[in-house]
């Protein structure tokens, strides 16, 4: 099932792409929540939202790219 290791041509697009998908999805939290709850909790919660969907989203897509 696992073809082995990705290239670093594939890391490096994995690594952009979860570059570009965490923080949208932190801002996209942080605006929400800073609408409906308060700005400093959006701007908190945004932040670590950030922090913590860049590894996870790493990992999806390198799951995705090696099958």
């Amino acid at each position: 099932m696992s073809e082995g290791p990705i290239s670093p041509k594939q890391q490096g697009q994995i690594a952009t792409l979860a570059g570009l998908i965490a923080p949208l999805l932190g801002i996209l939290l942080m605006v929400i929540l800073s609408v409906v709850v308060d700005v400093v909790v959006g701007i908190i919660v945004g932040a670590v939202a950030v922090l913590v969907l860049v590894p996870i989203t790493q990992r999806i897509l390198k799951r995705r790219a090696k099958s």
